[in-house]
């Protein structure tokens, strides 16, 4: 049998085009999607680790612009380069982390060649489980970004 529709088949011509967001492994792994609000604080100049950033989130220069924006965020993540600077801003990031949301804190893999750059190393996964967990927040899940970058996932911890 025969059926004749005015619909065309599935051809490279006719499909929608890719988002290239959801394309990007990195986002996967870290649970960056659209319908989420997210942010990403201090992210590194040289790289474009977590292009594109899906709708729905912004980058932001450093903590402070993340603090003046309105509202809180369900993804958060830093680019954090020291523990001074770390410590100094992690309550005001912690406070812009809506409830059920998550921060990731990345920090330069103490095996990086950038370490030698004169990068200060005394950043490391347990100096922020540390400093999450003084805070109410618990890590779940620690990731290579690449092979500069590590990260920590943060989450509220719950009661």
């Amino acid at each position: 049998m025969n059926v004749m529709t005015d619909e065309k088949p599935d051809t490279p011509d006719n499909l929608p085009a890719p988002d290239e967001a959801a394309e990007n492994p990195l986002h996967k792994k870290l649970g960056i999607r659209t319908g989420l609000s997210g942010a990403i604080v201090a992210g590194p100049e040289e790289q474009e680790l977590l292009s594109p950033l899906p709708d729905g989130f912004v980058a932001f220069a450093g903590v402070d612009d993340l603090v003046a924006a309105e509202g809180q965020f369900d993804y958060l993540q830093l680019f954090a380069h020291n523990r001074t600077d770390l410590v100094k801003d992690f309550q005001r990031l912690r406070d812009k982390l809506a409830p059920g949301g998550s921060l990731w804190v990345s920090w330069i893999k103490q095996s990086s060649g950038r370490r030698g750059g004169g990068l200060p190393g005394d950043l490391n996964d347990n100096t922020i489980r540390r400093l999450a967990l003084a805070a109410g927040l618990v890590d779940v899940k620690v990731a290579a970004l690449d092979a500069e970058w590590a990260a920590l996932k943060l989450v509220w911890r719950r009661h």
